[in-house]
């Protein structure tokens, strides 16, 4: 799956995806989705500042020295509860300017800055977006040394904190699995990773867990599914998902299929792997790629058909970020619907209408609905419209939903949608 890390140098990836994106309100999938989109912004400008050519004149000197200033902490904070604030990032340059700073910054000098930041008076939030950043920074410089400074601070938490350090775990792993993993396992027994939760689940741990198991597919399936049947069941499929930021290759597609169908619950083993698939999901080979991965783990009818409907959402919700929906987009869609789930494809089709329309995503809710209804109407059945009707954004166009739900032909199903959008 596509790797955060990657996307953004580890300083910035959660830090500002999460203050941009609201993280706290959205999937995984799309968390990956838009931080692709904010990948995508960086490395054009990178591009071009990179072509720019380097001018010798006083300002660009006097530019340069002022770069070299210590940086303002708590002014950083404040631009960051701003951006949260506004919901979006509104300072392109002044981000990359940061980043590159922090790129530049020695162990000590992180460790320093950290010190200095927890001193800050300044909202929590905005204190603990720093913290993300240097200690991300810190993980790619030092995972080992970064886990064991700040383990003591992971006991029942779900943030940020926690990712990044489990991604510490997971690149220390990758250098040194044996005594990474026996320092994992040390931490368990000392009770670091207990939880006070009546339900007795470790946010922490499966994030740790999560990092280990995906990492150990590619290595050594055996251990990757001992790792998960320690779990308790009901916590197996979040600790596959929590591994969302190492991606499976073409040569351990079927080993992850065979972990999941050995170790999640019968009821979840489809949605796990229709995650898994959703990953796949990036530029115009997305559909060819995800069926060569359905072939590949030999998916049953009832994977295939959840694999195809949260990849279709995934795709045409990532092409949502980045412009409006076309026809064009969702008949390729329909299309590859068509030959990998033909049951789905009208269900698909108006869920994929209605994501389109939703949150100023570029399309009207208006010519939502009129590819809607031609859908419909092509296709002889109530699917596209139940589906398209049934979602928020046509809650929140009552007037519009209820005079194209009277197109329905099932005079019940009819029923069902017009009592849905009183």
């Amino acid at each position: 799956m596509l790797r955060l890390s990657l996307l953004l140098p580890p300083a910035i990836a959660l830090a500002c995806a999460g203050a941009w994106l609201g993280s706290q309100y959205r999937s995984i999938s799309s968390l990956e989705l838009e931080s692709a989109v904010l990948q995508k912004a960086i490395t054009s400008r990178q591009s071009s500042a990179a072509t720019e050519p380097q001018s010798a004149d006083p300002a660009t000197a006097a530019k340069a020295a002022k770069d070299q200033e210590p940086i303002d902490w708590k002014k950083v904070a404040g631009q960051f509860a701003e951006m949260r604030s506004r919901g979006g990032m509104t300072d392109m340059r002044s981000m990359m300017k940061l980043q590159r700073r922090l790129q530049a910054m020695s162990k000590d000098e992180i460790v320093a800055a950290l010190d200095e930041i927890a001193a800050l008076d300044t909202p929590a939030e905005a204190r603990e977006m720093l913290e993300q950043m240097l200690i991300s920074q810190l993980a790619e410089k030092d995972p080992e040394f970064t886990l064991k400074k700040f383990v003591d601070r992971l006991q029942d938490r779900a943030d940020s904190m926690s990712w990044s350090l489990a991604n510490a775990m997971q690149a220390w792993a990758r250098k040194d699995p044996a005594r990474a993993i026996a320092w994992f396992d040390q931490q368990i027994a000392a009770g670091k990773f207990d939880s006070k939760a009546l339900d007795g689940k470790s946010q922490s741990r499966l994030n740790f867990e999560g990092s280990l198991i995906n990492l150990l597919i590619d290595s050594d399936p055996s251990a990757a599914g001992s790792r998960l049947a320690a779990l308790p069941e009901d916590q197996r499929h979040e600790a596959l998902q929590s591994g969302f930021n190492h991606p499976l290759t073409t040569e351990n597609e079927a080993a992850f299929a065979k972990l999941v169908r050995d170790h999640i619950p019968a009821e979840e083993q489809a949605r796990t792997l229709a995650e898994k698939a959703s990953s796949l999901v990036r530029g115009d080979q997305s559909y060819k790629r995800v069926t060569e991965f359905l072939d590949r783990i030999q998916a049953t009818p009832t994977e295939r058909t959840a694999c195809v409907e949260q990849v279709a959402e995934s795709e045409l919700q990532h092409i949502s970020f980045q412009k409006k929906i076309t026809r064009e987009d969702i008949n390729k869609m329909r299309e590859w619907v068509s030959s990998e789930a033909p049951e789905s494809v009208g269900s698909i089709t108006g869920t994929a209408l209605a994501n389109a329309s939703q949150n100023g995503r570029k399309m009207e809710f208006s010519e939502a609905a009129e590819l809607a209804l031609e859908y419909h109407n092509a296709a002889g059945n109530d699917a596209v419209l139940s589906a398209f009707l049934e979602s928020w954004p046509a809650r929140k166009n009552k007037d519009q939903a209820r005079t194209l739900a009277e197109k329905i032909a099932d005079p019940k199903r009819r029923e069902e949608i017009l009592k849905h959008l009183k």
